[in-house]
């Protein structure tokens, strides 16, 4: 008797462990749609003259959650790394079904089609929430990662010690001369 018991257990802790791990993190709908758009605009990049060859597109959804893919999008790299895996994770057969799909109709410049079709309808991931069309709905907003990073370069080479609040002897406010400390490696946008 238990044995049994202990057999169940084992099996429903196996199980529940199965489905804890085999469920990728969800995200928030934005998100969400940003990230499919995203997704496909990276893999247009890979794709556009691969002629659908089911061989070139998996390879491309292998390397593409990568950092260094989604650097420039309105959301931090973190964010769309993590809609990148959740989309590849969830959505892998169609992804690569449309891609092949598509790529074998189609040469163009842009995908916008495959971005309504696959974002839209098969995923449903702007579903309630407008999908962006244009590059420049996708870009962060505000500075760019290279106007960031001289931004904070510049004040780094101008960083002042604090400002002394004693007044000197002809009575006007004495502010100590900069400290210039070199900063090799601008901090990423991050932490902006």
């Amino acid at each position: 008797m238990r044995f049994y018991i202990f057999l169940t257990l084992c099996f429903l802790l196996l199980n529940f462990e199965i489905s804890v791990t085999a469920e990728p993190a969800k995200i928030g709908q934005p998100l969400f749609c940003h990230g499919c758009v995203a997704v496909l605009k990276e893999l247009h990049k890979m794709l556009k003259d691969s002629s659908g060859r089911k061989k070139l597109v998996n390879q491309s959804l292998g390397r593409l959650c990568e950092i260094n893919n989604f650097v420039s999008y309105t959301f931090s790299p973190p964010k769309m790394i993590k809609a990148c895996n959740y989309i590849v994770e969830t959505h892998k057969h169609e992804l690569a079904d449309n891609l092949v799909e598509y790529y074998r109709k189609f040469k163009t410049a842009e995908n916008l089609p495959l971005q309504e079709k696959f974002c839209d309808h098969v995923i449903k991931a702007c579903e309630g929430v407008r999908r962006p069309t244009k590059d420049s709905e996708m870009k962060p907003h505000g500075f760019s990662v290279d106007d960031a990073n001289d931004q904070l370069q510049k004040a780094a080479e101008k960083e002042f010690s604090p400002i002394q609040s004693s007044a000197g002897e002809d009575g006007r406010l004495q502010i100590d001369k900069p400290q210039h400390q070199l900063l090799t490696t601008p901090l990423p946008h991050e932490e902006l």
